[in-house]
């Protein structure tokens, strides 16, 4: 079937696709566009695509990507400097939001976190429960993630662990390098 590529479609795909192969291409980046100054518009809204199709698609042009690159460099070498790389792009961009938070704590991170995985692209890629939620736990489990399903598709689950899950840490360090991250299934 052919599909018509317009032009929001390209607009977006122009701005997001150079930081989006060390960012969950386009997935976390997503996750801290701003508005267009100009329109008032998030840039994702106009992307005719379902969450699905917009995760294969960066997904299924990435990982083969990366894996190249992990073949070429060798793997634990590559995922030392993804890891890298992720985490540190991760933090300075939830450091520039939470700059201007009030408080950074725990509480303001479970806040936070909510308004990111109710809103799209995550809202309809991960299913999930926030299972415990109080001012010293917050704990989510997640049955259901598009991403680590394209990774483990593509035998990549060693570096869709890397950018994704484990910048978790990144940005927790973000709100609060006191607060403590735990991934029991990892």
């Amino acid at each position: 079937e052919n599909q018509v590529f317009n032009e929001n479609r390209r607009s977006f795909l122009l701005k997001a696709v150079p930081l989006a192969t060390f960012i969950c291409f386009g997935c976390k980046r997503a996750a801290f566009m701003k508005k267009d100054p100009d329109t008032g518009d998030n840039p994702t809204n106009n992307i005719k695509m379902t969450t699905e199709e917009a995760y294969s698609y960066f997904l299924g042009t990435f990982i083969p990507l990366l894996k190249a690159l992990a073949s070429e460099l060798g793997n634990e070498k590559f995922l030392s400097i993804i890891a890298k790389a992720s985490s540190e792009y991760i933090e300075q961009g939830v450091s520039s939001i939470t700059k201007d938070y009030e408080k950074t704590d725990l509480k303001a991170y479970s806040k936070f976190l909510k308004e990111v995985i109710e809103s799209p692209p995550y809202n309809t890629a991960l299913k999930y429960e926030i299972t415990e939620e109080s001012d010293e736990t917050f704990e989510v489990k997640y049955t259901e993630c598009l991403v680590a399903k394209a990774f483990k598709e593509m035998n990549a689950t060693d570096i869709g662990y890397i950018i994704d899950w484990l910048s978790t840490k990144s940005v927790l360090k973000a709100f609060d390098p006191k607060i403590i991250y735990s991934n029991p299934l990892n």
